[in-house]
């Protein structure tokens, strides 16, 4: 499973002098001096961003038969961009420049350049160097970084308070009564095992399943075809998780309950969304072999 973290990319913005119209193309897009083509489909008085800003935008681009090849739905309000200097004459900053919150527009750009200047990126096989991308974006708002940090923080605080409400929720559910272990970890005991509990650095033997609040069912065990055997310590497991191995004994079941700051935090663990709260049913089935 690979790490989900939030998307923040650099772009740039060009001199004011750039963006004069020169011309208009035939199929109705303008034309700055430098060359990049853009059309507006909404234009609105809001904000600009200047450089150092961060934007929230929705973004898609797609190749020159209009196939997508990238949506930032997925991500919603994550999707964050920040203005920074130019990578080159004529590219995608050029046009962010232009635009303030509320803005829909469409820009087409160079495939070589903007693979090879702005993503840093190998340009794909399936694209030809000078195919243009075509770029459609809705600017939703411009905050400066100290906004943008704030507003993440505040942010931070309140998902925090909403986690903690839901499992609160399925403690009170499921007739669950135990205290936390600490904040956002709750440890229940359904049936004690026998014998040495597990040092770092013993082999451990876990059946387990992984699930949402919800009951929805992540991860098992059981999905790989067999137990899940490994060392305990060995940094691959969560801390929490970790912990817990080391308070059972051979034969223990328990419920490991954890908030997403004990678990995969605001970036997430596919398929586990961000600030998400989730379960491990656990038994610890030998130790030291």
């Amino acid at each position: 499973m690979k790490k989900i973290s939030i998307l923040i990319l650099s772009f740039v913005v060009m001199g004011v002098g750039l963006l004069s119209i020169t011309s208009c193309n035939k199929d109705g897009f303008s034309i700055t001096s430098s060359g990049l083509r853009y059309e507006f489909i909404e234009q609105l008085e809001g904000r600009k961003p200047v450089i150092g800003d961060m934007m929230r935008m929705h973004l898609i681009y797609k190749d020159k038969n209009g196939k997508e090849i990238y949506n930032s739905a997925e991500l919603g309000e994550s999707f964050v961009l920040e203005l920074t200097q130019p990578t080159f004459v004529g590219g995608l900053e050029e046009g962010f420049a232009m635009m303030a919150e509320g803005d829909s527009a469409i820009f087409l750009v160079n495939a070589d350049s903007v693979f090879d200047k702005t993503f840093k990126q190998p340009l794909p096989a399936n694209i030809d160097s000078q195919d243009l991308l075509r770029f459609e974006v809705r600017l939703k708002k411009v905050l400066t970084a100290t906004e943008y940090r704030n507003e993440s923080k505040h942010n931070t605080e309140y998902n925090q308070v909403e986690e903690l409400r839901q499992i609160e929720m399925y403690l009170g559910d499921n007739s669950i009564s135990v205290p936390p272990a600490k904040p956002g970890v709750y440890f229940i005991v359904f049936q004690e095992g026998k014998g040495a509990k597990p040092k770092i650095g013993d082999q451990v033997e876990i059946k387990y399943t992984g699930s949402f609040l919800g009951g929805e069912m992540f991860d098992a065990s059981g999905n790989k075809g067999q137990n899940l055997i490994y060392r305990l310590g060995d940094g691959t497991h969560l801390i929490a998780w970790e912990e817990a191995i080391s308070s059972m004994q051979p034969g223990g079941v328990a419920r490991l309950i954890l908030s997403s700051s004990n678990a995969y935090g605001t970036a997430g663990l596919d398929p586990i969304p961000p600030n998400t709260p989730i379960i491990y049913d656990i038994e610890l089935v030998r130790c030291g072999f």
